[in-house]
């Protein structure tokens, strides 16, 4: 992910707009409340999104180590008996996906008394079966684009899905994604039925061969997308993203160079994107740092995106949230810290000082 001088610039300037984000998260986490006790950082997993474990990892590891930390390491799983036997007071995680992410690994430490950072065992399991947390939002008033969730074994019947849809009111062009993958691993862009059905087979035979045969079908939303950052209660800001092609997949994610990222100016439009962040981050529980992902859709005969109309015209929905967002030096999250004057380190720390448990 690359910054334009444009993005840069924007960004800047929003963080005169807003000076009291920094402020706010010195005021209400001790920033070295973990100094002088054992931390650690946990990176790497099993997950189809080891390579970004990895290097949010290496981020945590060497803004610690600046800091004057000795951070102890566990590339999981192969590390899981050294981390037992070490017991640090608190971790850094930053495994992408999997066992990392969905509650399991959060479990675990609960069960050690060892603290952690960012969401606890629920939240973390909901925001990563995507199927389940679209129903949590939903109820909770938070929209999210309309979908169905295939789940079970064996083969499906390609008639009955398209009837499912049919019923729904979906249509092409359609987005097809595995129910619980994050960095947008498997994601396919449908505008026409044999791309649909291609989709569908392939993202099935993956999951069916994992063990975990679950994949959604959403309509496509045809707007701008954007990226809210959280810390506990205090937003961070937030983000346009334009890919080049329009679609936001893993290659416009960490190969592109002409993904754009700029900070969303409007003042209405900031308001309603962190409402409607804010409420869908409290709905599922979470805690710490998460980045919260949006989509526009703009209704038929409504201006461009950028037209002088369009903001309220814009109908927002939820897509997913990331309760271990990347870190690495091309991530938003700390993109948007570094916006309001906090370095990558002292971002670092602030997360460390935030890390609990829940268990007594």
């Amino acid at each position: 992910m690359r910054e334009s001088g444009e993005g840069i610039r924007l960004m800047q300037d929003q963080a005169k707009e807003n000076t009291k984000v920094a402020d706010l998260l010195y005021a209400s986490i001790q920033k070295d409340a973990r100094r002088g006790q054992r931390v650690g950082v946990v990176t790497g997993g099993q997950s189809s999104e080891r390579a970004i474990s990895l290097r949010t990892g290496e981020g945590f590891v060497g803004a610690l180590k600046k800091l004057g930390y000795e951070p102890l390491v566990y590339d999981m799983p192969a590390d899981l008996g050294k981390l037992v036997a070490d017991r640090p007071d608190a971790l850094l995680l930053g495994l992408h996906g999997g066992a990392g992410e969905n509650g399991v690994l959060q479990g675990f430490l609960e069960t050690l008394g060892v603290a952690y950072t960012g969401s606890g065992v629920l939240a973390s399991a909901l925001a990563m079966d995507k199927g389940h947390a679209k129903a949590v939002l939903n109820h909770a008033g938070v929209p999210t684009p309309s979908g169905l969730r295939l789940a079970g074994f064996g083969d499906f019947d390609f008639e009955a899905v398209n009837a499912d849809l049919d019923a729904l009111g979906l249509e092409l062009p359609l987005v097809v994604k595995p129910n619980d993958e994050g960095s947008s691993v498997g994601v396919y862009l449908c505008k026409e039925e044999t791309d649909f059905a291609v989709a569908l087979d392939t993202l099935w035979d993956r999951e069916v061969g994992e063990g975990t045969p679950a994949i959604l079908v959403e309509q496509f939303l045809n707007g701008p997308e954007y990226t809210v950052g959280f810390f506990d209660d205090i937003c961070l800001g937030s983000i346009e993203v334009t890919p080049e092609d329009g679609f936001y997949d893993y290659r416009a994610k960490y190969e592109s160079d002409k993904t754009r990222y700029q900070a969303v100016e409007d003042e209405e439009l900031k308001f309603r994107l962190e409402t409607i962040g804010r409420h869908a981050y409290k709905a599922l529980g979470c805690r710490g740092v998460a980045r919260v992902d949006i989509k526009a859709h703009l209704p038929k005969g409504s201006n461009d995106a950028q037209g002088q109309d369009s903001g309220a015209q814009m109908q927002l929905y939820v897509l997913e949230i990331n309760t271990i967002p990347g870190m690495t030096a091309t991530s938003l999250i700390p993109k948007l810290a570094a916006s309001h004057g906090i370095a990558f380190e002292d971002f670092t720390e602030l997360m460390l000082a935030a890390s609990c448990c829940d268990a007594p």
